[in-house]
């Protein structure tokens, strides 16, 4: 009787425990393979959609609509706007491969007469510059080369033409290759003098000798030298001028580097 009491013990103990550890219900083995096809099939939508989603990008940046075919460029005053339009070179780019600031730095470096720019994109194709100059007031020529230089004497790049600038001729090879700015040029004397004598759009550079300008059709060099009242030397050098060309002299030059002593040397 003992043993068989123990016995049953045993069984109501291992029925409570309920299936024995390892064993799979038939239940589970039936659901699993169903899961694995749902979840499969609840892929698909997301698949499509990032699908849908990658031909959009590649309409965005490879459509027609979106390749740049109009290029505005503002406030260029001795830059020509066909020449940033080249430099930039975006037409017909896709809009969104445009970089702008890098656009900005390059303008930046190759045209040393700019002083800020701003490069805009608007969809769905135009490109904007706005550009602002520095104040460029001459033009520095050496060796059938051309320079733009502020008021200062400051380099501000090379240009193909002085235009209308009023131009130092580096008649002695002073700075062929001029970079910063050109010491020893008395560029705010040069503007003096051409506003008291705005005909004269160019003067050489000499060392030791300052401006020099030529009069007559003989051409006698006229030695302005490095500072003075511009207005009195001009109207000195035009009395002088006449006098000498009234009485049939010829000159070799006319020295007025002192405006209080005017030089001249007979031919």
């Amino acid at each position: 009787m003992a043993k068989l009491m123990h016995g049953s013990a045993g069984l109501r103990s291992r029925s409570r425990l309920g299936p024995q550890v390892g064993s799979t219900p038939e239940e589970s083995l039936e659901s699993s393979p169903a899961r694995g096809k749902g979840s499969i099939w609840a892929k698909v939508p997301a698949l499509f959609l990032f699908l849908g989603s990658v031909w959009v990008l590649y309409n965005l940046f490879t459509g027609v609509r979106f390749r740049v075919n109009e290029v505005s460029i503002s406030g260029t005053k001795l830059l020509q706007s066909a020449e940033v339009e080249r430099f930039l070179d975006v037409g017909h780019r896709s809009i969104f491969h445009v970089n702008s600031k890098g656009l900005e730095s390059r303008l930046l470096q190759e045209f040393g007469c700019i002083e800020q720019v701003a490069v805009r994109c608007r969809l769905p194709n135009q490109v904007f510059v706005t550009i602002e100059e520095y104040g460029v007031n001459l033009v520095w020529e050496s060796k059938g080369r051309y320079w733009w230089v502020g008021s200062d004497g400051r380099v501000l790049g090379i240009t193909d033409s002085p235009g209308t600038l009023l131009v130092i001729h580096d008649v002695q090879g002073f700075a062929p290759e001029p970079q910063g700015r050109i010491i020893g040029v008395p560029w705010a004397y040069a503007q003096e003098l051409h506003q008291a004598l705005p005909d004269i759009k160019a003067y050489d550079y000499m060392s030791g000798k300052g401006l020099v300008v030529y009069a007559t059709g003989a051409r006698w060099p006229v030695y302005l030298g490095y500072q003075g009242s511009a207005g009195d030397k001009i109207a000195i050098m035009k009395a002088l001028v006449e006098k000498l060309a009234a009485n049939g002299t010829d000159v070799e030059y006319i020295d007025l580097r002192n405006e209080r002593r005017p030089v001249y040397k007979k031919s």
